[in-house]
């Protein structure tokens, strides 16, 4: 078996280092020594084995006790304090981020088990960086809106105001509060201007942007002269308001109107007029500081054209000739291009899939069908890199509103293409796998169904998936999820889209087809790959998945309803078997909204006290006497089977709220029996497996039980053998932890089980409870000795029995030579209320007859 265990070791993909630590005098750890690694300990740490074992880490790793981490002390904790711990650390000495399981197996000596996740850390950190970078341009923004000198004010899709800036408020004269909410028109256009404002605002819906000069009003009535710009915000093709800017022009109006008044005036008296000296040298400095500023500013526009590396072009007004294009063009395209054919140019450099796109957008916008060039298309540079660029343009005219030229600029988009195609890849696919994810299903789904097309769904979950991430590691549990993706990427369909709905669901979209014939040949390719041992990490496992299938329409048209319909399905299928495909009917869901109503039920029995405690007394083979109660849960006023609504609590996760007032109930049920001064009996409690998922159950119990100052013996927990089933070891800590507490514990169902007496040898219980079949099964075929040797095994296990489902004085008799402990039954009672409980309390049975006599 070592043998196997090295084997193992050596060819685990999970690094391995055994260790011993070293202490000082003063008993501290102060190093530790490599005693064994495996090959992918050497692999993730670039350290190999035969150079490092023998030797203190100190001496391989120097550095180690500069490192931010203080992995020695960390280790030498865990290993004095016999702990185990998981973690996830950047070693500074081998430059590295790892995961790490750490424990110690014996003392002074631990294990570390790790792998490298360093690629996934570096991919997290540039998704930081890429957040924080989102997040300055949004903040610059903010600033850019706050601190404008213009008025800028935000407004939604009904034109209502969202948000001003302080220009707005200052230009306006109002207060940012009496802005909000307001209609725009309404705060600054007067009523008999409002018809001429509707009409740009529906130019602005129509063409997305509008531009013009008109005249506003502040809140006193005041006219302002103002350029408008308005720009729409979209989300998707969802409009969701605007932006209207407005710079105040009014002195330029004014100053216009009385240069226009000054014309008119130079024009009539112009043969009078008499320039002197000083007023033509006034004239020639203030055009000769408008040529300084002129000159200036073409600085600044170089410098912003060379620094995004963007081309300004300006072609003739019949979109032919190239009339001018900025100084870096030769350096982005390696040529000179002014007065050149433009669409020459165009067959020249920009990619061959886009030529057309850009060529119809320049005729569209010659035609007159749009008003501006607006498209992104892909040029290559003079290295042959193809580069993405934003291609805008507009006519230039004149003030009698003929066409001179058309400019524009293109201005370079690469990142910002590069970083949409990954946020769009990140959307529409599963990080684990690369299948497409629920997102995108659900935007396939929704063209399909928009389309009135027809198809299938196929949703299948892998059996069992769950004991592979228990047994195996959550590590191979993602690599095996790996392997059947690639798998299921190998089913040869045209017309498929499969997608990983998260955790062990996959699911299958068939388009065009709801055949079931066809389905099924499909379903058949599935399984026909599952069948196959699937291997990871040189384990091979046979894979099964329980299938649901449902088609649109036939089935439904909402995304909603046929999710719930093809899970229905598959669901139906696990509970049925596993391994199996169902076709989705309505007698599915009949038994599906049957199990909604009584979830429905519960939920309103929990808030309203909708629930009573029945108990059912368990009596002393030899005496007698009534010893304890089995306290049973029923629906008030419903006569619904606690077989039916027990399994429906625990599936709908309602168990342990159930569970809990159960407890509170029975120990406040004994208080009331201790304050009427009646002698107590132990009550049992019945505890589903579902309950040792609630981490709080032994707190609870034990706050109840100090609470009420109840003895701990009074409470008898009943489980079944199939808490063993999942969280073996876990739910084993929790029963002794129960019995610690001073409550006993019952093994009910025994019998039922095909290992219980196994289980008997190391379950930390007081009593076995004989389920009913078992008795009637051996009393029935004369076997009854069968039923003593069972008695016989759990007494030599210092165990009590309590034999169920006691329902003749025959069976009483029998059970009572075999020195069954304790019976329970109709023969004695059936469950009651409380108040009939306490007549019974001091009741004596004999021969299979209740006696009156009162002890």
């Amino acid at each position: 078996m070592g043998n196997i265990y090295k084997e193992c070791l050596k060819n685990s993909p999970i690094a391995y280092g055994y260790h011993k630590l070293l202490l000082d005098s003063q008993g501290r750890p102060c190093d530790y020594i490599f005693i064994d690694v495996n090959p992918a300990f050497e692999k993730m740490t670039g350290l190999v084995a035969k150079n490092i074992i023998g030797k203190k880490v100190t001496e391989v790793l120097p550095d180690i006790i500069n490192d931010q981490f203080d992995w020695i002390n960390f280790y030498g904790e865990i290993t004095l304090k016999k702990e185990k711990r998981e973690f996830e650390q950047y070693s500074n000495s081998l430059d590295r981020y790892y995961k790490v399981i750490v424990f110690s197996p014996q003392d002074h000596h631990f294990i570390t088990l790790f792998y490298d996740i360093t690629k996934e850390r570096k991919i997290i950190n540039q998704l930081e960086e890429k957040q924080r970078i989102i997040k300055n341009i949004s903040n610059k923004f903010e600033i850019l809106f706050k601190n404008s000198l213009d008025a800028i004010v935000y407004f939604d899709k009904n034109h209502k105001v969202i948000d001003v800036n302080e220009s707005f408020v200052k230009t306006f004269k109002y207060k940012k509060e009496e802005c909000i909410g307001k209609n725009l028109d309404d705060l600054i256009i007067i009523k008999n201007k409002r018809e001429e404002a509707e009409k740009i605002t529906f130019e602005l819906f129509q063409k997305n942007h509008c531009e013009l000069e008109g005249i506003r009003y502040t809140k006193d009535g005041q006219p302002i002269f103002v350029n408008i710009k308005g720009i729409l915000h979209k989300e998707g093709d969802q409009i969701v308001g605007g932006y209207a800017i407005y710079t105040n022009i009014t002195e330029k109006v004014n100053y216009q109107k009385s240069l226009e008044s000054m014309n008119e005036e130079l024009e009539a008296t112009i043969s009078q007029l008499t320039v002197s000296k000083e007023e033509l040298k006034a004239q020639y400095d203030e055009i000769q500081g408008y040529l300084d500023k002129n000159a200036e500013l073409s600085q600044k526009y170089q410098i912003a054209i060379n620094s995004t590396n963007s081309l300004i072009w300006e072609v003739d007004k019949d979109y032919q000739k190239i009339l001018y294009m900025s100084e870096n063009v030769k350096d982005i395209l390696g040529e000179e291009v002014e007065e050149k054919n433009i669409y020459e140019i165009i067959e020249k450099v920009v990619y061959p899939e886009d030529r057309e796109k850009l060529i119809s957008e320049i005729v569209s916008c010659k035609n007159r069908i749009i008003d501006e060039i607006n498209v992104q298309v892909r040029l290559k540079d003079k290295y042959g890199t193809v580069r993405w660029y934003l291609v805008k343009g507009k006519e230039v005219k004149d003030r009698f509103g003929n066409v001179k030229t058309v400019s524009g600029i293109f201005y370079e988009i690469t990142d910002l293409k590069t970083k949409e195609e990954y946020i769009q890849y990140v959307a529409d696919h599963d990080f684990l796998t690369g299948l497409y994810n629920r997102r995108k299903f659900t935007e396939v789904l929704t063209e399909q169904l928009n389309k009135g097309e027809k198809g299938t769904l196929i949703l299948f979950d892998i059996d069992n998936f769950k004991d592979v991430n228990d047994t195996l590691g959550h590590v191979y549990g993602d690599k095996l999820l790996n392997k059947i993706a690639l798998t299921l990427k190998k089913i040869e369909c045209e017309n498929c889209d499969i997608f990983r709905l998260g955790g062990d669901e996959f699911l299958l979209l068939v388009k065009g087809e709801e055949d079931v014939q066809e389905i099924e040949k499909y379903i058949g390719m599935i399984l026909n790959n599952f069948y196959k041992r699937i291997k990871v990490d040189k384990i091979e496992r046979p894979i099964s998945a329980s299938i649901g299938i449902c088609s649109y329409p036939k089935d439904g048209t909402e995304i909603d309803e046929l999710l719930k319909k093809v899970d229905i399905a598959m669901y139906k299928a696990k509970e049925t078997g596993k391994n199996k495909y169902l076709f989705f009917s309505e007698e599915m869901q009949a038994s599906f909204n049957k199990k909604v109503e009584i979830d429905n039920l519960l939920r309103k029995a929990l808030k309203s006290e909708g629930f009573v405690l029945n108990y059912q007394p368990i009596i002393d083979g030899n005496t007698g006497k009534v010893i304890s109660f089995e306290a049973l849960l029923r629906l008030k006023d419903i006569p619904i089977s606690p077989a039916i609504f027990i399994p429906v609590a625990e599936e709908r996760g309602l168990i342990i709220p159930l569970g809990r007032w159960v407890i509170k109930e029975v120990i406040r049920q004994l208080k009331e029996w201790r304050d009427k001064g009646l002698e107590l009996k132990p009550v049992a409690i019945n505890l589903s497996p579902k309950q040792f998922y609630d981490d709080n159950l032994l707190q609870y119990l034990e706050k109840k039980i100090t609470e009420n100052n109840l003895d701990p013996s009074l409470i008898e927990i009943e489980i079944t053998e199939n808490v063993l089933v999942e969280n073996k070891d876990e739910n084993i800590k929790v029963l002794h932890k129960l019995k610690k507490l001073g409550v006993s514990i019952a093994l009910d169902d025994f019998g039922t089980g095909y290992s219980s007496l196994n289980y008997l040898t190391f379950m930390p219980i007081n009593k076995i409870k004989l389920d009913k079949s078992l008795k009637d099964k051996f009393i029935e075929q004369q076997n009854i000795q069968i039923i003593g040797s069972i008695i016989s095994i759990a007494h030599s296990l210092n165990l009590k029995v309590v034999a169920e489902g006691v329902e003749n004085s025959e069976e009483y008799q029998e059970l009572k030579k075999l020195s069954c402990d304790y019976m329970q039954g109709y023969l004695f009672s059936k469950p009651l209320i409380a108040e009939e409980a306490e007549k019974i309390f001091s009741r004596v049975f004999t021969g299979g007859k209740r006696s009156d006599v009162s002890i």
